[in-house]
């Protein structure tokens, strides 16, 4: 159901473009605007994923070695978890 409506609404953005290319000579602007933007989204969304994949996988590893060197048996991970939500909550309220 979601694939066919993201189908839709690209075949219906495709055709109103083509349709401005008929009638009006700034299509291919539009045309190499949305390629441009499409192109930027989709490195901006795999950046983001990289960053994020990163970030989690470093927080993973020091709540691992804070677990190995005191043998909390887990609760490394509850502490890093709890830093976590209190730096989220500070920014959001300096924010």
């Amino acid at each position: 159901m979601q694939q066919s409506t993201i189908d839709f609404l690209t075949g219906l953005s495709e055709s109103i473009i083509h349709g401005f290319s008929e009638y009006t000579g700034i299509s291919k602007s539009i045309e190499e605007g949305s390629e441009k933007l499409k192109k930027k989204l989709f490195i901006t969304g795999a950046a983001i994923s990289l960053v994020a994949t990163g970030l989690f996988l470093s927080i993973w590893g020091i709540a691992s070695a804070i677990d190995a060197v005191f043998a909390l048996r887990g609760l490394g991970l509850i502490l890093i978890g709890l830093f976590a939500v209190l730096t989220g909550a500070i920014l959001i309220y300096i924010k």
